[in-house]
């Protein structure tokens, strides 16, 4: 398998929910965009950066489950590189896969970007992340979509009541879906996407 660093561009914000030692603040490198794609037979992940650093450290992490990750390649540059966009093929990817970037210093400061993934479906889509799942007021449900498109989220409590609906358009990549539970009473609750296949899809949150 052959993995390339090229210069292209492209879109997402950093999940600092996810940050294991520090968040981008302290680390001192943002994440301003993450996008994943299927091109062929191939992954490809676009991204942007910005550096506050003399150099910054990034690891490219993938997944096959969703929750195991391990680094499949890692690079370093320099703020004036941090300019440019990244792009990284994962080459001959033909099922689901999840990707992250393990962005950090020179002195073993780091945090984890947001979760994106690729499907192996040309009609497949995967729930990325559902952040935060502990929620006041907002949550963020990210997608990644083989294809452009819509799904339906439908939002129940654990009786099965429906509580809420929405209906959204789909980007062929990521799309991340900002979702109000002010109404919504103290609880758990099970949010169920479909995109109009066989496919459902399942996330879980506590409204506090």
């Amino acid at each position: 398998m052959k993995f390339f660093i090229i210069f292209i561009s492209i879109v997402f914000f950093s999940d600092v929910a996810h940050a294991q030692t520090a968040g981008y603040d302290s680390v001192g490198v943002r994440l301003s965009s993450l996008d994943a794609r299927k091109d062929g037979s191939d992954a490809r992940l676009d991204c942007r950066v910005v550096c506050y650093l003399e150099y910054a450290r990034f690891e490219i992490q993938r997944s096959f489950d969703g929750t195991d990750y391990s680094t499949i390649n890692s690079f370093e540059a320099d703020k004036l590189r941090c300019k440019q966009p990244f792009n990284f093929t994962d080459a001959g990817i033909t099922t689901n896969a999840f990707y992250r970037i393990r962005v950090g210093d020179v002195n073993g400061r780091f945090y984890h970007s947001k979760i994106v993934a690729i499907t192996g479906s040309e009609k497949g889509f995967e729930i990325n992340s559902l952040t935060p799942s502990f929620v006041n007021s907002l949550t963020v449900l990210s997608l990644s979509s083989a294809s452009a498109g819509y799904a339906e989220i439908a939002i129940t409590n654990l009786q099965g009541v429906l509580v809420k609906h929405l209906k959204i358009n789909l980007n062929k990549g990521s799309t991340d879906i900002v979702i109000n539970t002010d109404r919504l009473a103290k609880g758990n609750y099970v949010v169920r996407v479909t995109n109009g296949s066989a496919a459902v899809k399942i996330a879980r949150f506590v409204k506090l």
